[in-house]
């Protein structure tokens, strides 16, 4: 019985070491069609010794196992199983360098393109701002000032004096002297002699001659004058007054010009440009 399970085992771990590397092969190879040129480092990393995958080696390695656990179980059983000896572990394939792209060589050339002009219509647009006469007029001082006669006169005194009668009379003495008669009689004697008889005698007596004159007084001599006054002279002048010059001028206002700006019909153009491309 041990021998034919053995058999049994022995012919299960054949088909399977036969059967995986194939589905193993046949999966790898779909992969590569699929990623391209991604496949071969996906392949060479899967890959143990001899072209089998780890996963295939595991599987075939489990299903050893078992089948030793079976042949040792159905032998009576308390037989002591030896210890397996490990796997060895497979070598990594290396990764291969992969293949560098080559780098593509850029050109630069001019390309001509047709540029279409759109055309516009005709419009007015505000210009510049230019000034005119109103037609009307307006007055405005000049900053400037005159002098004008008001028709008006008045007086102002010269700074001179002068003098002038008054139409009354005054008198004066003159610092001179004169005699004049008083009205009155007065008698001196003459310093003079002379002799005469008394009535009834015939003696003879001299005497003094006495006279009788008029009596003189010594006075001041007087003027009579008119009497004077000193005053300020005085002027009559025009009044004048200072005036602000006004002149008269034509008004102005500030407008906004109008351009006319004409239509512009729609037209192609060419222009250059640069460009680059790959050339390989």
């Amino acid at each position: 019985m041990n021998k034919i399970s053995k058999n049994l085992l022995a012919a299960i771990s054949g088909i399977a070491l036969i059967v995986f590397p194939q589905l193993t092969i046949a999966e790898e190879n779909s992969e590569e069609s699929s990623d391209g040129g991604a496949a071969a480092g996906n392949a060479a990393a899967k890959s143990a010794i001899g072209g089998v995958s780890a996963g295939t080696i595991a599987a075939v390695v489990a299903i050893a196992a078992a089948a030793a656990a079976i042949s040792d179980s159905g032998s009576g059983g308390g037989a002591i199983a030896p210890t397996p000896t490990p796997t060895p572990t497979p070598t990594p394939t290396p990764t291969p360098t992969p293949t560098p792209t080559p780098t593509p060589t850029i050109e630069e050339y001019v390309t001509e393109v047709v540029v279409d002009i759109a055309g516009t219509a005709a419009y007015t647009a505000p210009g510049a701002t230019a000034t005119r006469t109103t037609g009307a007029t307006a007055t405005r001082t000049t900053g400037a000032t005159a002098t004008r006669t008001t028709g008006a006169t008045a007086t102002r005194t010269t700074g001179a004096t002068a003098t002038r009668t008054t139409g009354a009379t005054a008198t004066r003495t003159t610092g001179a002297t004169a005699t004049r008669t008083t009205g009155a009689t007065a008698t001196r004697t003459s310093g003079a002699t002379a002799t005469r008889s008394p009535a009834g005698t015939t003696a003879v007596e001299e005497y003094e001659v006495v006279e009788e004159y008029e009596v003189v007084e010594t006075y001041q001599t007087e003027s009579e004058y008119q009497t004077e006054s000193e005053y300020q002279t005085a002027e009559t002048y025009d009044v004048v007054e200072d005036t602000e010059v006004s002149e008269t001028y034509e008004t102005e206002e500030v407008y906004t010009t109008t351009v006319t700006v004409p239509a512009v019909a729609a037209s192609t153009a060419t222009a250059t440009a640069t460009a680059t491309r790959e050339v390989n």
